[in-house]
């Protein structure tokens, strides 16, 4: 210890313990994993875009696996709460210099670290062995912490007298007995069999459908999103469902006929003369899109003259789609995508499934020259520019992406894909053809093929 001065009475003044290198290191390493995990957190609960993450990165495929949620939280909100708890404990470490008071601070430190450094290779395990895919802000994060719990570890104080009491008071004795370290362990061991369990035992329900006709044209609120679209709900007030009605031959109408749909004059799988007709809103460069278009397909079979499904293209993507927060974009070409395909349905209908088809069949979305060509194979090169520079396009593109927006203004959820049935909008990727046909069953009375079956 240093006198630097002296106190008025004449006595030194001690000065402060130097913070050790280690814990600098620790404190700097935390900073970094708060960062990553306050980001996560941020994006999650505002259902936004991550930055440099397109569809079928890394990242996508983490941050929209199951395993990114904890009893339906997203994982990196108690990792935060957990993170910030340790670096206020490595604070609280150093102000309180009693025996017993530090002795608190450490078996704080030390269930803490237990559970980050847990945690790490719990999720570093779940992307290498079960996601088989990598999370650069989630990897960063981890090692930060991995890297933090270990220091922490390494300088545990022990204690020299081994009569030194772990949770009585009063021992003035300095130090952690060594038989508190299985007792402090076993506490972080217990926080890491929590947080695994809670992920196997309830896996987060990606799709959620929103029955709308008992609700009121209120705005629900708590993400920024909402709190664009409910400034756009006050100035133009919204029906509170979708209401799919057949109100005429061919006719359809949503939202109490804000969106008129001529059905011979749109993109369809099925006739326009089905009994019954939903609309779905994808995204070309969609996962969750691409893996649901079978299931349409499929169940559309299933049905046949019974069921009819509109086909809007909607990019996520702010260069189309004015009613996205900034900077949001599916990955290349998705607005070129969509126009692509309107444009081969409005200059040859007949080749739009084909093209529709050809579109999700590959695991991964084509190049944007490779699309054009195939169009234009289909429909003749010449149709199919004149088909992109008809105003239809433009115009029905953007009646989608209002579609879309309205949805998410009365439902809550801009999740893709978006499919709208009666009263009901479902967002989000369903799990087969049985799901589809439970909803359809439940939500427009459209009993299974198989039901009647003897």
């Amino acid at each position: 210890m240093t006198c630097d001065k002296m106190d008025p009475d004449g006595s030194p003044t001690i000065a402060p313990p130097l913070t050790p290198a280690w814990l600098l290191w620790v404190r700097a390493l935390l900073l970094v994993a708060i960062a990553g995990a306050s980001y996560l957190a941020w994006v999650a609960l505002q259902h936004g875009p991550v930055a440099g993450c397109g569809p079928e990165s890394g990242c996508d495929k983490v941050l929209h696996s199951r395993w990114a949620y904890w009893l339906n939280i997203p994982v990196s909100v108690p990792a935060l709460l957990v993170y910030v708890a340790l670096l206020g404990a490595t604070i609280l470490l150093q102000r309180r210099s009693a025996p017993d008071d530090e002795r608190g601070s450490w078996a704080a430190i030390i269930a803490l670290s237990v559970i980050v450094a847990g945690a790490a290779l719990w999720f570093v395990g779940l992307q290498v062995f079960v996601i088989h895919a990598f999370c650069k802000f989630c990897m960063t994060a981890h090692a930060c912490g991995f890297a933090a719990a270990l220091l922490c570890l390494k300088h545990i104080p022990l204690a020299q007298d081994a009569t030194t009491p772990m949770w009585a008071t009063g021992s003035g004795k300095r130090g952690v007995p060594r038989t508190g370290l299985a007792s402090l362990a076993t506490i972080g061991l217990l926080g890491v069999f929590v947080l695994a369990g809670g992920q196997m035992l309830v896996q987060k329900k990606l799709n959620v459908v929103k029955d709308l006709r008992p609700r009121s044209t209120k705005v629900p609120q708590g993400t920024n999103y909402l709190a664009i679209a409910a400034a756009l709900a006050a100035q133009t007030p919204l029906p509170p469902s979708p209401g799919v009605r057949l109100i005429g031959p061919r006719l359809l109408s949503l939202y109490s006929n804000a969106f008129m749909l001529k059905l011979d004059t749109i993109p369809m799988i099925g006739t326009p003369d089905a009994s019954n007709v939903i609309v779905s809103l994808y995204d070309y460069n969609c996962p969750h899109c691409r893996a649901l278009h079978p299931v349409l397909v499929e169940s559309q079979r299933f049905y046949s003259n019974r069921l009819g499904i509109v086909c809007l293209p909607m990019p996520l993507s702010t260069n189309c789609n004015p009613h996205l927060p900034e900077r949001t974009h599916s990955g290349a070409n998705a607005c070129e995508f969509a126009r692509i395909s309107l444009a081969v349905w409005r200059a040859k209908p007949t080749s739009f499934r084909q093209f529709h088809d050809w579109m999700f069949a590959p695991p991964h979305p084509l190049p944007l020259e490779q699309v054009t060509n195939y169009a234009a194979e289909l429909v003749g090169r010449d149709k199919l520019q004149a088909a992109l520079a008809d105003p239809w396009v433009p115009e029905t593109l953007a009646m989608s992406c209002q579609l879309h927006y309205t949805n998410w203004v009365t439902a809550g959820s801009p999740a893709m894909p978006q499919l709208v049935l009666g009263d009901v909008v479902s967002s989000g990727p369903l799990n087969s053809v049985e799901h589809l046909m439970i909803l359809l069953d439940r939500y427009i009375g459209l009993t299974p093929p198989f039901a009647n079956r003897q």
